[in-house]
């Protein structure tokens, strides 16, 4: 005897007609001759609402009948399936929100190489257009895997010709797959013109170590 068998003989031993069962499990009269012609099946939670009315067991409705077992199943499936994208969708749009916010890049992160230093010796200052003499060109990568640097956002921190680099850098899970997760960053800053290129230093601002990076430097307007 297969489930939609099973639903009329429920049917016929509480002496209900469609109509009536139909409104007990809160369905149509036309679900209800769906299910008893095979037509169409009941969902698993409406077939536990069944055995809880009726007080039959769920091994009872659903033995014999493997065609509605492996919809059940198929069902089951699907709706696994739904929830998984639901939540990689949600992942996507939170992480989406989250990338276009920058963060500021922890040093101890950070390489920094490819430096070349520009330095303007005939201009110190004076116009309020110009607030630089000393132009810096360098590649910033991550070593962290989810976190890529902003160059546009880099500053440059000056003191006496020690200079310090910092940067802002973006969380995203995409990065995983960016190899290289670098960026190209140019500022400019004002040295005195009394501090000679021997004298000056640069590091990343704020970062637990004191290493110097090392760069190259040139001189125009000698």
């Amino acid at each position: 005897m297969n489930l939609s068998e099973k639903i009329k003989k429920i049917r016929a031993d509480n002496n209900l007609t469609q109509e009536l069962l139909a409104e007990k499990l809160q369905v149509s009269r036309s679900t209800i001759s769906s299910w008893e012609t095979g037509r169409s099946y009941p969902d698993l939670e409406m077939v536990v609402e069944i055995c809880d009315r009726f007080n039959v067991s769920l091994d009872f409705l659903l033995r014999e009948d493997e065609k509605m077992v492996r919809k059940l199943n198929f069902g089951i499936k699907q709706k696994r399936l739904l929830t998984v994208l639901v939540i990689i969708l949600v992942v996507l749009l939170v992480n989406t929100f989250v990338s276009k916010i920058p963060f500021k890049a922890n040093p101890n992160s950070l390489e920094i190489s490819n430096v070349k230093m520009v330095r303007d010796l005939s201009y110190n200052g004076g116009d309020p257009n110009r607030d630089w003499n000393t132009t810096i060109n360098l590649t910033v990568k991550s070593k962290n895997l989810f976190f890529k640097p902003i160059g546009d956002d880099m500053l440059v921190f000056n003191k006496n010709g020690n200079l310090s680099l910092q940067t802002n850098w973006t969380f995203s899970i995409l990065n995983i797959f960016d190899i290289h997760r670098f960026d190209k960053a140019d500022q400019s800053v004002l040295i005195d013109e009394n501090v000679s290129n021997e004298d000056i230093t640069l590091k990343l601002h704020e970062g637990k170590s004191n290493k110097l990076i090392s760069f190259e430097i040139y001189n125009i307007n000698n």
